[in-house]
């Protein structure tokens, strides 16, 4: 009952965090949003674990390794995710690299910082299990770093600890991704927040996936050579907006059951007819 109560409250979380990264927040707006999300998963699960006590120690290993770490990076990765961007620089792009370069050793000076607890957990091993991930346990060593989680009845050595090595493993995937993208537009400084003197997308982001997407298949960008991840990150940086994964949003049109698959297209091309029909009305009565 535990297992399937915290399987569906981590869907829901997942599935709330990634329709707020569709969303145009600013950093601090999208902290806000997302820490509220995780910190109400995060109450849940603690009163799902008053409900249902651990039965054994396999039981309580599996959820403070696994299932807590789980949540948990969640609110690791986005407050680090606002000081990254919180500092970025703009408007150049070789400082962006730089920086981002930074933020890449950062992650892994704290990988190496905790070397062997990181290649524990990355080869999924368990002889220390019993230390690490039952309650009351304590180990005084510089290997672990101090807790913030002060309620020792959902707390175990390293639980927090695996929940950062989820986090910055995420966080050092951002970075990359970033930094390609400079690699490859060189001549083209990522912009991370919005400029109040340049055009931004206030509209759902489900609607510019189908412009793009119309795009894509009609072949209107670079001879058509263009592909649909390349057309998505340029309406992103022109638009300021996040669009999400190309194959997640085709997915989300397909799902489509009531309205039509290309419910804002349908739509800009009625109101597009609709005006002219109206000018030529008007031209016919002059």
């Amino acid at each position: 009952m535990l297992q399937e109560q915290n399987s569906r409250l981590l869907i829901q979380l997942e599935q709330d965090l990634e329709h707020l990264s569709f969303q145009n927040f600013e950093p601090l707006e999208k902290l806000t949003s997302a820490l509220k999300l995780i910190r109400q998963a995060l109450n849940k699960l603690k009163e799902f674990l008053g409900a249902y006590p651990f039965k054994d120690a396999h039981e309580q290993i599996n959820f403070f390794k696994y299932i807590k770490p789980s949540f948990y990076q969640w609110q690791i990765y986005y407050t680090e995710l606002y000081t990254i961007e919180a500092g970025f620089p703009f408007g150049d792009t070789d400082k962006q690299v730089d920086y981002l370069n930074q933020e890449l050793h950062y992650f892994e000076r704290f990988f190496q910082q905790y070397a062997f607890l990181y290649q524990y957990y990355k080869l999924d091993a368990d002889e220390l299990d019993n230390i690490y991930f039952i309650r009351g346990e304590e180990i005084q060593s510089v290997l672990l770093p101090e807790v913030p989680d002060v309620n020792p009845g959902f707390a175990t050595s390293c639980d927090y600890l695996f929940s950062k090595f989820k986090a910055f493993e995420k966080l050092k995937s951002w970075v990359i991704e970033k930094l390609l993208y400079l690699k490859k537009n060189p001549a083209s400084p990522l912009q991370l927040s919005s400029d109040s003197d340049e055009m931004k997308w206030t509209g759902d982001t489900i609607n510019l996936a189908e412009i793009g997407i119309g795009i894509y298949h009609t072949k209107q960008l670079n001879n058509g050579t263009a592909t649909l991840t390349e057309i998505f990150r340029w309406l992103e940086d022109r638009l300021q907006v996040k669009i999400g994964i190309p194959s997640k949003r085709l997915s989300e049109l397909r799902r489509r059951k009531r309205l039509s698959r290309t419910k804002y297209l349908d739509e800009m091309k009625e109101s597009v007819v609709l005006k002219l029909d109206k000018d030529d009305e008007f031209e016919s009565i002059r």
